[in-house]
């Protein structure tokens, strides 16, 4: 069941991506807004309260860390792609998360060999699908974010997987949100952080003609591609879940084939035939590695 529900959720990722890099090129100045509107969209889960009970100490300090961990993780990335690339940043962040959570299921002994060789084939292709995005100048502090959110975003899922082993979804995905609501109180009683994210009247008519809609798209797709990853972590190791993020970069590798003339200052790669072919080796190994997957688990 992982499987579907994983791929599904990395193509609504790679859309949530590609919005995103537009929105944070072209008419949002600071990631902290996306920190902001992430806890606020947190006061949601009061609704979804009947439907839980209340989890144990232990459960709840699970599902807190993660999300805190999650949501730094996610502002990482956020700046990342404000100095970097999208083809660069992405293939990153996503092949670093998932060769963590590789390496400590592999140290555990909590994954199967079929799936250990699956994961190795996921990873050469990510390594033949991104060959490219790695020439050019890349700043230190592209670096430093994309590490840290890797980093964070791993460590995430792995406390949200135990937090999964002790209660059932909807309780973790629920009571895991209220840590964010006081995030979303400071950003509003401190002055400075509310600038940087509560938009001026004429800051934020420009944003809702510039990107009103774009942001719409990506939030709506980002959030339920983090619900469906969520679940798909509660059924399976996070390291095979998070493998499967290649098939967001053979999203990203499309949309930028098909954006970079048209937007060429925000997706600034361009495709010889020799990393045409690269990329096309990828995306085969990929697939390969789906199927291996898709074998091992069934």
């Amino acid at each position: 069941m992982y499987l579907p529900i994983s791929i599904l959720a990395f193509i609504l990722n790679g859309i949530a991506v590609t919005t995103d890099k537009f929105l944070l090129v072209k008419v949002i100045p600071d990631p902290l807004f996306y920190v902001f509107y992430f806890s606020l969209v947190s006061f949601l889960a009061v609704l979804l309260l009947p439907f839980t009970h209340i989890p144990t100490r232990e459960v709840l300090l699970l599902s807190s860390a993660s999300t805190v961990l999650w949501t730094l993780g996610a502002h990482f990335m956020f700046k990342a792609l404000k100095v970097g690339q999208i083809e660069r940043v992405i293939p990153v962040i996503g092949s670093v998360n998932p060769l963590i959570l590789f390496l400590i299921a592999l140290a555990s002994g909590t994954i199967l060999t079929n799936e250990i060789w699956g994961i190795l084939v996921l990873i050469l292709g990510f390594i033949f699908l991104t060959l490219s995005a790695w020439k050019g100048k890349i700043q230190k502090d592209e670096l430093l974010f994309e590490g840290l959110s890797a980093t964070l975003l791993a460590l995430s899922y792995l406390i949200l997987r135990q937090a999964y082993l002790r209660e059932n979804f909807i309780t973790v995905l629920v009571w895991s949100r209220f840590i964010l609501i006081p995030v979303a109180i400071v950003f509003l009683m401190v002055p400075l952080l509310r600038s940087k994210v509560i938009p001026s009247q004429s800051q934020g008519v420009s944003l809702i003609k510039k990107g009103g809609l774009l942001f719409i798209i990506g939030q709506v797709s980002a959030g339920i591609s983090q619900l469906l990853i969520f679940f798909a972590i509660s059924l399976a190791n996070p390291a095979l879940v998070n493998s499967l993020q290649g098939i967001q970069y053979v999203f990203l590798f499309i949309a930028a084939l098909l954006l970079s003339k048209k937007f060429p200052f925000i997706f600034k790669e361009t495709y010889s035939k020799k990393v045409l072919l690269f990329k096309i080796f990828g995306i085969l190994l990929i697939g390969l590695g789906l199927y291996t997957l898709a074998f091992s688990s069934g």
